[in-house]
């Protein structure tokens, strides 16, 4: 049997208070959060997560290189010192699972990836935190159709894979591509259950049952992902229920609203997930 542990995103909560924050993610059964931290401003990041762990919670960093780089060159360097800095958070108490990190640009050349890669490989050994390539538009792993030759020369890659980002770039939910995604399963080691379709990354309102067959399309992968996990002996796996706040969600043009909103839609989804996933 296979165990899910549910992470729930920072991302639209910024504005929320992180003991209220903590305290109502505990209380919804979540194992821990995942966090940008450069998304918080001026916040004391060792504070954070003195607080998370204090809460009993995990947290997981999600990534991507902050402030407009001058040129290529100088996104390379500031890639590694992000990622070096980020890696090393609460390594005296409480260091981060794993890095999703959206690397690199849709237009790079596969030499550039391969430097992007070989960064995230030198900061992963120097630091022994795991670091994902999370498939993501606008960054290198944006289609599908990018990742098997990437993977010819990185073979031990591994993917958050948010699956909205490829079913959105390829306007379709990859029919003719199935046999390659099936072939990129097994690279996964992190999901987020965001649910898009072929004109967004999001639906307009999971919950509402017009949407239930691309719902259904999303399970149906996330379900061949756990089997692989079942079938290799994997205990615990992570997934992160991501549905997130404006422009992802369409606005009510009220703050507080729009984060109830977006709370809703990631409740949903982890109940959603709990008794459909087929675990054991």
């Amino acid at each position: 049997m296979v165990n899910v542990n549910f992470l729930y995103p920072r991302w639209g909560a910024e504005h929320v208070d992180w003991n209220e924050f903590l305290a109502e993610v505990k209380e919804q059964g979540y194992y821990g959060i995942e966090w940008y931290p450069y998304g918080e401003g001026d916040a004391n990041y060792e504070t954070v997560i003195a607080q998370l762990k204090d809460a009993g919670l995990k947290y997981a960093i999600v990534m991507t290189v902050k402030d407009e780089p001058e040129s290529e060159a100088d996104y390379f360097q500031r890639l590694e010192k992000q990622l070096s800095e980020l890696a090393l958070l609460g390594q005296q108490s409480l260091p981060p699972l794993f890095i999703s990190a959206q690397t690199g640009r849709e237009y790079f050349s596969l030499d550039e990836v391969y430097r992007c890669l070989s960064i995230c490989d030198k900061v992963q050994s120097e630091t022994g935190i795991k670091i994902y390539q999370e498939t993501h538009r606008n960054k290198w792993a944006y289609g599908l159709h990018k990742i098997p030759e990437v993977l010819k020369k990185y073979p031990d890659l591994r993917f958050t894979l948010d699956i909205s980002h490829w079913f959105c770039v390829s306007e379709s939910y990859l029919e003719d591509q199935r046999d390659k995604l099936l072939n990129i399963l097994p690279h996964v080691e992190h999901i987020h259950s965001r649910v898009g379709y072929t004109q967004g990354a999001q639906i307009p309102d999971v919950t509402n049952p017009l949407y239930k067959d691309i719902v259904d399309i999303h399970l149906e992968i996330w379900q061949q992902w756990v089997d692989l996990k079942k079938i290799n002996g994997v205990e615990n796996i992570t997934i992160s229920t991501e549905f997130g706040p404006p422009p992802y969600l369409i606005t009510t043009g009220h703050t507080d609203t729009d984060y109830l909103k977006q709370w809703e839609q990631n409740l949903w989804i982890k109940k959603y997930l709990i008794q459909l996933l087929n675990l054991t």
